[in-house]
């Protein structure tokens, strides 16, 4: 184990950068590379964004940046979200109590099941006709349309890129949460797309049937939303 922080600004000192030129170099704020060095990784937007700045940050130092964010995934337990604090990883053996909790949610599981299979049965067996009675049933066809979706695929073109990919929006269900490594790609579909990036010129967005959406000259962290036939950028 090895002090995130204090390792980094020594590497800083050593060197004798300045943070502006880092800022300038990284992408990154300098508010947020002095958190890096204070280990304050609340003042982090995101989970995604701090185990990316860690990777960028340490790599423009000419440190090994897989190191930290390993170091930084065995030290903290976080918030997908972002909104729990960081907090050490604890382990507690159960108590009795939570044992007779658990042993009670089981039971009350078990005749759950059993009083929703007793009224299936029921009702199956109510509504079964009697025997030669003719049940006369009509016959319906219908297509129901598939509900639209929209398709975007993520390059890396670059730089490592932090990326927090969510359905419909920034508290829907979480589809990618990391770094994504340079000259690599992932795609994504949902109805509606939600996605924040740490850089978004190092970023080549394409989208179904081919069209890329040009970042080039967006510098820093957006936000995009993508919906079936358009996407808007929300910051950035």
């Amino acid at each position: 184990m090895f002090e995130i922080g204090s390792s980094l600004r020594e590497a800083r000192e050593r060197q004798g950068r300045s943070f502006p030129d880092l800022e300038r170099k990284t992408q990154i704020r300098t508010r947020y590379l002095t958190a890096l060095e204070e280990e304050n990784f609340a003042a982090i937007p995101a989970l995604a964004y701090t185990r990316g700045f860690l990777r960028v940050y340490a790599e423009e130092l000419g440190l090994d940046g897989q190191l930290y964010v390993d170091e930084f995934n065995s030290r903290f337990s976080v918030s997908e979200e972002g909104s729990a604090p960081f907090r050490r990883r604890e382990s507690r053996a159960p108590t009795r109590q939570s044992r007779r909790i658990a042993s009670l949610a089981v039971v009350l599981t078990v005749g759950a099941i059993a009083i929703f299979l007793a009224l299936f049965v029921f009702a199956f067996i109510r509504n079964t006709p009697d025997r030669g009675t003719v049940v006369k049933t009509g016959t319906t066809s219908s297509n129901p349309k598939p509900a639209s979706t929209t398709s975007v695929k993520l390059t890396a073109v670059r730089g490592d890129v932090s990326v927090e990919a969510r359905t419909g929006g920034p508290n829907g269900t979480l589809l990618f949460g990391g770094t994504l490594v340079r000259g690599r790609s992932h795609p994504f579909t949902a109805a509606r797309l939600w996605i924040k990036v740490s850089a978004a010129q190092n970023i080549r967005w394409t989208l179904s049937g081919g069209n890329s959406v040009d970042t080039s000259n967006r510098f820093g962290p957006a936000i995009v939303l993508f919906t079936p036939g358009e996407h808007r950028f929300l910051t950035g």
